[in-house]
């Protein structure tokens, strides 16, 4: 399943007020999201490439710009729980603010996406 989201992704730091509190750009990024993504749920132990394009993509931590968007992915009920994800491949591409999202059921057979 591919997802295409075309805001600009949010990242970690921007998400949360201290350890606790959703921030409120992260409550605005999830009311975003919820609007934009569509799919069906893949059950049982998935894989993940994120592809995120920024004009900011030089100066952002890739891994900081992964975890809001996969929580977000969980309360969209797309997998069962981030703790079912095997791998994850991630990019980021200095662009037009877009995030592109492939779920699928992993295999370890498959080495690449």
């Amino acid at each position: 399943m591919l997802i295409k989201i075309p805001i600009h992704p949010l990242t970690v730091n921007q998400a949360w007020c201290g350890r606790r509190f959703k921030s409120p750009a992260y409550k605005q990024y999830e009311q975003d999201c919820f609007k934009l993504i569509r799919g069906t749920k893949v059950k049982g132990e998935v894989q993940i490439h994120y592809k995120f394009y920024t004009p900011f993509a030089s100066t952002t931590d890739i891994d900081n710009l992964i975890k809001p968007i996969q929580d977000i992915l969980v309360k969209c009920e797309l997998i069962e729980d981030d703790k079912k994800i095997m791998r994850i491949v991630a990019e980021k591409f200095k662009g037009e603010d877009k995030i592109e999202i492939l779920i699928q059921e992993y295999s370890e057979k498959l080495k690449t996406l």
